[in-house]
Order: structure tokens, then C-alpha cells, then sequence
């Protein structure tokens, strides 16, 4: 994505409510001078197919090791790690006419219980 909030690679892979969510996300760090660093795993995926082009993805991620970054400064924000390091997300995703798979909805929510370690 390049920090630019109108990507080619944000618009192929994000359709509809999700490209909105992410162009938003990206244009919030970019006017901030803002990145991220460090390392975000996610886990415990669980899919679940609609029908065979409609697809529901739920997982977690821990960015506990993550953090923001100032791109001007190059120094990173040194958060403690708390229930809030944690994210549930909720996608819907589509399988277009060139049969690649695109997310069309994507929901978060921090501290859930589900992926608190």
C-alpha cells in the first residue's frame, strides 16, 4: 500500500464497506506522519463458506510486539501490552469474475475475549 490510502492494491483486494474502512485507516496514519512496526501475528482463523463465491473469515491477531512508528523520526511508541493488543476480526469476502477472493466487510474489535492471550 505505500501509505497511500488510494492504492492500486488497497482497490483490488478491498471492495465496497471494507475499502472504505481501509482507505479511511491508511489516510489516518498518513496525515499523522504515522506507520507501524514491528510484528502482528494472526490466528485461530475460522472459515466459514456461504456458498461458492461468499466466504466468512473471523481470526486474531496479537500486536502486542507491533507498535506505532513516527516516519519522521523513525522512533516508535512503547505501549504496554494489555487486552487492548488484541483483535478480533470479522470479514466477508467475495470471489470476483477473475476468481480472486476480496474482502467486501471487515470488523474489529479490540480486547475480545475470544483473542486475549
Amino acid at each position: 500500500m505505500a501509505a497511500d490510502p488510494n492504492s492500486e492494491a488497497l482497490r483490488f483486494y478491498y471492495k465496497g464497506e471494507a475499502l472504505a474502512g481501509a482507505a479511511t485507516w491508511v489516510k489516518g496514519y498518513v496525515d499523522e506522519g504515522r506507520s507501524i512496526t514491528g510484528t502482528v501475528r494472526f490466528y485461530d482463523p475460522d472459515l466459514v463458506m456461504v456458498d461458492k463465491d461468499t466466504a466468512a473469515l473471523a481470526y486474531c491477531a496479537d500486536e502486542s510486539k507491533a507498535s506505532d512508528k513516527d516516519r519522521k523520526t523513525g522512533n516508535a511508541d512503547k505501549t504496554p501490552v494489555t487486552k487492548e493488543s488484541y483483535v478480533a476480526y470479522n470479514s466477508r469476502l467475495e470471489k470476483g469474475e477473475d476468481g480472486v477472493w476480496r474482502t467486501t466487510v471487515l470488523e474489529s474489535e479490540r480486547g475480545n475475549a475470544k483473542c486475549v492471550r
